[in-house]
């Protein structure tokens, strides 16, 4: 516990510094966040898209798979939502796909990519949750989107620890 507890404090002066220099853009700063939105439906990638761009993110969207590897090839984002049935390429293969260059290409830096299925995610058997597991996939969530869960999500996989609270005391 001594250790994690250590990890905890420097993690928490990290997040203090990146606020403290404007790096937790969409929060506090001035650098804003990019989201990737890779959906064959038009109605789910706009009723998305206008959520995070009301939210100040930038906003990037593919209608297919092939499309939204092409995108994450060329460009990191906070988080890329990946529909799992979409025709051309669908969200399994597109994130394998992108898994296999990204160890090649980028070893060491891991794209997060939460799916998107029509499917209710809490009541996936065991089997069902590794498939995603293997693909590639960082996370699940349920459509139609509820959009507070999916900035929740954004939150959870960000690079500014935005979850953890912070008590740090500044001595002169």
């Amino acid at each position: 516990t001594q250790y994690a507890e250590a990890s905890l404090t420097i993690l928490r002066q990290l997040r203090y510094h990146c606020m403290n220099s404007g790096l937790d853009g969409w929060r506090q700063g001035t650098l804003r966040r990019k989201v990737l939105i890779v959906d064959d439906s038009l109605v789910t990638r706009k009723l998305v898209a206008r959520a995070f761009e009301k939210a100040n993110f930038i906003v990037d969207t593919a209608e297919n798979g092939v499309e939204g590897v092409k995108k994450m090839k060329t460009c990191i984002y906070d988080i890329a939502f990946m529909d799992i049935d979409m025709p051309v390429m669908n969200g399994f293969e597109a994130t394998k796909a992108f898994r296999q260059w990204e160890d090649i290409i980028r070893p060491g830096a891991r794209q997060p990519i939460c799916a998107l299925t029509a499917a209710y995610v809490d009541d996936f058997e065991r089997s069902e949750l590794m498939k995603f597991k293997e693909a590639g996939l960082d996370v699940m969530e349920s459509k139609p989107c509820n959009i507070p869960r999916l900035f929740k999500v954004v939150d959870d996989v960000s690079p500014m620890f935005s979850d953890l609270s912070i008590s740090v005391s500044q001595t002169r």
